[in-house]
């Protein structure tokens, strides 16, 4: 199940960003069973699209390749997310799995805060395995500031949810500490000029600087 959040304004107001990689996969004390984004894919050679267009996932051979369930389960939900809007018709899949969003036009925009110190602002865009965007300096800076701010793991997913899309179920142990490496990292890769972001469905991010 995707979990889907109402978004407070102040969330909704995050729409986002290129960075030298600084990636993160969440420690024990922090989200158990997290899987880091090579993990994630390695599952692309069973990943393929049905005649209806949508995505399949060949859990049967995965498995018995060794892939964990709790992997694939994960993979699956968020699948389920990803087809309900291919079969609304706001996103299309084209080759190498590469998923083209329908409903918006992927914009960047330069316009900025006066303290601003640059770099573009994105929409998110949707990937298999994930999502990804850009946000200028100032943008960075907001979302850093509210994500230390979080008081619980509620607040911080709507935050994520606000700045990518829906989420699949949490991982189980997820707490307050995630966020705030989120905004540590965010900081650690804006050097004036905003960051890009690439979160995958299980949380693991990629962050570098634009």
């Amino acid at each position: 199940m995707i979990l889907l959040i109402s978004l407070s304004s102040n969330a909704l107001a995050y729409n986002v960003t290129n960075t030298d990689t600084k990636y993160y996969v969440p420690s024990e004390n922090t989200v158990e069973n997290q899987f880091t984004k090579a993990e994630i894919l390695t599952l692309e050679k069973y990943i393929y699209l049905n005649q209806e267009g949508l995505f399949e996932l060949n859990k049967k051979q995965a498995k018995n390749d060794g892939i964990k369930d709790s992997l694939l389960n994960g993979q699956q939900e968020y699948f389920y997310h990803i087809n309900s809007l291919i079969k609304n018709g706001e996103i299309t899949v084209g080759e190498n799995l590469v998923i083209y969003n329908n409903s918006r036009k992927a914009t960047a925009t330069a316009s900025h805060w006066p303290s601003c110190g640059g770099g573009v602002t994105t929409n998110s865009e949707y990937h298999w395995w994930g999502y990804s965007r850009y946000t200028c300096d100032c943008l960075t800076q907001d979302i850093s500031s509210d994500l230390n701010s979080v008081a619980g793991v509620a607040a911080g997913i709507t935050l994520i949810a606000a700045c990518f899309g829906p989420i699949p179920a949490l991982p189980p142990g997820l707490t307050s500490a995630y966020f705030w490496v989120l905004a540590s990292r965010l900081d650690a890769n804006n050097h004036g000029r905003g960051v890009y972001i690439e979160m995958t469905w299980a949380l693991a991010f990629d962050i570098t600087p634009q």
